[in-house]
């Protein structure tokens, strides 16, 4: 089926002009085509103009404007709070809500609540999942019933962060083990659900929230220039360049491998036909285009969504085409078995852009400077991560010409896996000084006892179990280890 208009608005203009959700209440289509040509001030000129003939979701939308900044509009908590209040006759969910911000950036938690339940009343569906964010951390476990239970019913309305969140509320474990697992079945679900929204209904209320510690702008700056003026002829390497190009060659070096095996799979040696050798292609594609589809547009303007989720896809990628030469599974493949294992591969895929969205909004939350405490810890992560990724090239039999025919599929799969927990550690150690305190100083020792454990087992000095197995076995050991005791050296840690 076609996308409608505003669908394939919303396409063209989200991640181009917007970087996050704007509700306008459908109150003025000339206002979105502005922003589909990157004309924020026609825009904003439009929305005035409604507000003056007394619009209250206009009114809201510009009160909203003033509370995140836009071009030529600089953020002024006094002006938006004026002009929410004059819209809460007209539109008393949408104000309240917007009040609730203002508060909320003013730190003043008391009145904030007032406002959202008071929006929540109205039928505000984001208010009731903002009052259940704000108040989920430090619950005791009969809020945490009641959170779960608005959660659901925003969900249950259509708002897709709720969804969103609710599986977070589980995976964290306060609600039982039960959760938990249902938390892990949902969470790629609503990821993908609310990318939709994201991507297709970028002015709807079902994918509208506030983001209070995000440092991003709500207008994408760089692609309102890209959309007026000429593109630029000087060689420029961005981060969708890099999520485009790791994705091609990632899915080329897949597609080689499985259409080489073909023959075997099929069992009809030297005489596969073109047809069939382009479904095996499709077969081994497929993840590597639904993943792009996610990845191009929201990863590609974060760094380290782009780095992480790059690594992530290598690592994916040289599992799979072990699996495909016979190495992994250590059983021969059928259709059937590579249809599956294309499916498992596309789930990694996008838990893998999850991830990497992840780390990016946990870095910009920790709102620190980068240039005073990135360098300490993040040069100690490497330092050792490729310590223990190197001691899997230490062993004998690696360096023989041969064994890198049949198994370098395998290598790379063990060495990309022994350096994974570190890139976990730096996300997590993000706001750690070395300098600070002792506790910072403990964790570095929590990673050397972790990266001698890793150096036995990868070098077979010392083996937990022989192959990938080993280092799986390894890794997980690691990433709890690490992820417990950054925790521990962050809540112990002054500022």
């Amino acid at each position: 089926m076609l996308l409608n208009k505003n669908a394939r608005l919303s396409a063209r203009i989200f991640g181009n002009v917007l970087n996050f959700p704007l509700y306008d209440a459908d109150c003025c289509p000339a206002a979105r085509e502005h922003l589909a040509v990157g004309n924020i001030k026609g825009a904003i000129a439009e929305w005035q103009r409604l507000a003056d003939l007394g619009s209250g979701p206009a009114r809201c939308v510009l009160a909203y404007l003033h509370l995140v900044g836009a071009p030529s509009m600089p953020v002024d908590l006094e002006e938006a709070r004026r002009i929410a209040q004059t819209a809460v006759s007209g539109a008393r969910g949408y104000a309240n809500y917007i009040l609730a911000c203002i508060a909320l950036k003013e730190k003043q938690t008391a009145e904030c609540m007032k406002y959202l339940v008071e929006s929540r009343k109205a039928g505000f569906v984001p208010a009731g999942t903002y009052l259940a964010l704000l108040t989920v951390r430090g619950a005791s476990k009969e809020n945490l019933i009641k959170i779960d239970k608005i959660l659901r019913q925003s969900a249950k309305a259509g708002h897709w962060p709720a969804l969103l969140r609710l599986a977070g509320v589980y995976i964290s474990g306060q609600l039982g083990i039960a959760k938990r697992v249902v938390g892990l079945g949902l969470v790629v679900p609503a990821f993908i659900r609310f990318w939709l929204a994201l991507r297709f209904q970028v002015f709807s209320i079902q994918c509208f929230q506030y983001f209070a510690n995000v440092t991003q702008t709500l207008f994408n700056e760089e692609g309102i220039r890209r959309l007026q003026q000429p593109v630029s002829s000087a060689p420029r390497v961005s981060c969708k360049t890099i999520v485009r190009w790791t994705h091609a060659m990632t899915a080329m070096v897949a597609t080689v491998v499985l259409v080489q095996q073909s023959d075997a799979i099929s069992g009809h040696h030297g005489s596969t036909t073109v047809p069939v050798m382009a479904g095996w292609a499709l077969l081994a594609a497929w993840p590597y285009g639904l993943s792009y589809l996610f990845a191009s547009t929201i990863t590609a303007r974060r760094l380290m969504s782009t780095l992480v989720q790059s690594l992530l896809l290598c690592l994916i990628t040289t599992l799979v085409c072990s699996a495909y030469l016979g190495h992994l599974l250590g059983t021969p493949l059928s259709t059937s078995v590579v249809a599956e294992t294309t499916g498992v591969q596309a789930f990694l895929l996008l838990s893998a852009f999850g991830l990497g969205e992840n780390a990016a909004q946990h870095m910009e939350e920790a709102n620190v400077a980068m240039p005073l405490r990135w360098p300490p810890i993040a040069s100690v992560h490497a330092i050792l991560g490729l310590v223990a990724a190197g001691a899997c090239l230490v062993r004998p039999n690696v360096w023989r010409l041969d064994y890198w025919s049949d198994q370098g599929f395998n290598v790379a799969s063990e060495v990309l896996l022994a350096m994974l927990p570190y890139l976990v550690g730096i996300v997590l150690s993000w706001q750690l000084v070395i300098a600070n305190g002792w506790r910072p100083w403990a964790y570095v020792c929590v990673l050397l006892v972790g990266t001698a454990l890793a150096v036995v087992n990868n070098s077979e000095i010392w083996t937990v179990q022989p192959g990938i197995l080993g280092i799986v076995v390894v890794l997980m050991v690691q990433s709890i280890g690490f992820v417990l005791a950054a925790e521990w050296a962050i809540e112990g840690t002054p500022e």
